[in-house]
């Protein structure tokens, strides 16, 4: 069961958008578990300018083998604490997190 994840930032500086963007390509490389890559992958931009973003500006898509490493990733992962650290301090309000399993890719082929 393949984990796809979004979660939405509210990052009010220009410049701090680039930090974070820079912190997921570390934390892409850094993020390991019993030595082993185990994050499928990572996408990363500034959201386009459209009401519908609600302030948030930046979105990140992290996409999990199952659901046991994207807990591992929220509880334990070194990697993503020190990321957390690094955003606490650039991101105004609440991020907005949702995560699902794909039901539509390879369903009509």
């Amino acid at each position: 069961m393949t984990i796809h994840r979004i979660t939405l930032f509210n990052i009010p500086k220009p410049e701090d958008i680039d930090v974070l963007i820079q912190e997921y390509r570390s934390l892409r490389q850094e993020a390991t578990r019993n030595g082993q890559s185990y994050i499928v992958s990572v996408q990363a931009g500034r959201t386009l300018p459209d009401v519908r973003t609600k302030g948030y500006t930046l979105a990140v898509k992290t996409v999990f083998h199952n659901l046991d490493d994207m807990n591992f990733y929220d509880h334990e992962c070194a990697a993503h604490k020190r990321f957390k650290s690094v955003a606490a301090s650039r991101r105004e309000g609440d991020v907005l997190m949702a995560y699902f399993e794909d039901e539509v890719a390879g369903k009509d082929e």
